[in-house]
C-alpha cells in the first residue's frame, strides 16, 4: 500500500513539473494582427501604495515628480499616445448638473482646491478648480503644481471629441447608478458610430448590459475582476489540464507580470489555451525589466500606469 501511495505521489509530481516547465513553443499560436498598449490614466504620477485604502488620499503620497502631467487631462491624454499607448484609460463621474467629467476621486479635496463629491459641484464650479493644488511628493513641503492646473477638468464629451480617432477604456466610478448609466448612454449616442466602436467599459455587469443595449458597438476589454479572479483559480487548481471554457470567448483576461510565473504552462501552452478559446490576454508591466520578460510573447497587449517609461522601448 505506502509503494502505491508513493508511486502514485511521485507520478503527481511529475505531472505537476511538466505542466509548470514545459511551456510550448510559440510555433503553436497564431500571428497576432494587432498589439495594445493601455495607458492607465494616461501619463500619471504614481504613488506609494503601502497602507492603502478607499480613503487615502493618493496625490499626497506621489513619487518624486519626473513630468507635469496631471492624471485624466488633456495634456496627460496627448502625451499618452505620443508615447505609443493604442488606448488611454479615464474615469468619469457625475456632476450636479447632470454631466459626465474625467476625475477619479469622489471627493475633491485630495486633488483640488475645491470641497465636497464631485456631484455635490456644478460643471461650472468644477471647470474654476485647480487640479494640481494637491499634489506633493514630500509630506507637503512643497507642492509643484499648483496653480499649473487650473481649469483642467472636462467633460467626458469634450475629451471624446478632442480625439474622434483615438481609442478609450472608460471606467464608470458610479457602479450600478442608473442616472450615470443614462449619461453614458447619450454621450455615446453623441458621436459618431465608428467612434462608439473605439469605447471600451470597466463597469458594474448591469450597468454594462444597460449601456450595450441602447450602444451595441461598445464592448469590454476586460472581463470584471471576479470573474477573472474565478477563471484563474479554476486554472491552478486543475494543474492547467482543462480547456479554458467557451464562455470566455472574445472575452479579455489579464495578469501582472510578477503572477504569470504561477501559471501552468507559461507562455506558450497556457496562451494557446487562451487563443483556442478566442480569449484575448493582456499583461501589466510598469519597468524596462517588466516588458524585457514579455517581449517576443504574441500578446494582445499590455497595460501600464508607465507609458512614459515603457513607450520609448515600444
Amino acid at each position: 500500500m505506502k509503494k502505491l501511495v508513493l508511486t502514485i505521489f511521485v507520478a503527481f509530481l511529475l505531472l505537476a513539473a511538466f505542466q509548470y516547465l514545459y511551456v510550448g513553443s510559440s510555433k503553436d499560436l497564431p500571428q497576432k494582427e494587432t498589439f495594445e498598449i493601455i495607458a492607465h490614466r494616461g501619463v500619471h504620477h504614481d504613488f506609494y501604495r503601502n497602507n492603502l485604502d478607499n480613503n487615502t488620499c493618493t496625490a499626497s503620497r506621489i513619487y518624486r515628480p519626473t513630468h507635469s502631467y496631471i492624471e485624466n487631462t488633456i495634456d496627460s491624454i496627448q502625451a499618452a499616445f505620443e508615447y505609443g499607448a493604442t488606448i488611454v484609460e479615464i474615469d468619469v463621474r457625475p456632476t450636479k448638473d447632470k454631466q459626465l467629467v474625467v476625475f477619479h476621486d469622489h471627493g475633491l479635496e485630495c486633488r483640488t482646491n475645491g470641497k465636497g463629491k464631485v456631484w455635490d459641484n456644478s460643471l461650472t464650479e468644477l471647470k474654476k478648480l485647480d487640479l494640481g493644488y494637491g499634489y506633493t511628493y514630500d509630506d507637503g513641503k512643497t507642492y509643484p503644481f499648483r496653480g499649473k492646473a487650473i481649469g483642467k477638468i472636462k467633460t467626458l464629451i469634450e475629451v471624446l471629441k478632442q480625439f474622434p480617432d483615438k481609442k478609450f477604456l472608460i471606467d464608470n466610478k458610479s457602479g450600478n447608478d442608473q442616472d450615470v448609466a443614462q449619461l453614458i448612454v447619450e454621450t455615446l449616442l453623441a458621436i459618431p458610430e465608428d467612434q462608439q466602436q473605439n469605447i471600451y467599459l470597466w463597469t458594474s455587469d448591469e450597468t454594462y448590459e444597460y449601456i450595450r443595449n441602447a450602444v451595441p458597438a461598445i464592448t469590454r476589454l476586460l472581463e470584471p475582476r471576479h470573474r477573472q479572479k474565478d477563471f484563474f483559480k479554476a486554472y491552478i487548481l486543475s494543474l492547467g489540464l482543462g480547456a479554458v471554457d467557451n464562455k470566455y470567448k472574445t472575452k479579455g483576461l489579464g495578469l501582472p507580470v510578477e503572477y504569470t510565473k504561477y501559471i501552468w504552462g507559461w507562455p506558450y501552452r497556457f496562451l494557446k489555451k487562451i487563443y483556442d478559446a478566442e480569449a484575448r490576454f493582456y499583461v501589466f508591466v510598469n519597468t524596462e525589466d517588466d516588458f524585457k520578460q514579455i517581449s517576443g510573447i504574441p500578446l494582445d497587449g499590455i497595460i501600464t500606469d508607465h507609458i512614459e517609461v515603457l513607450g520609448p522601448h515600444l
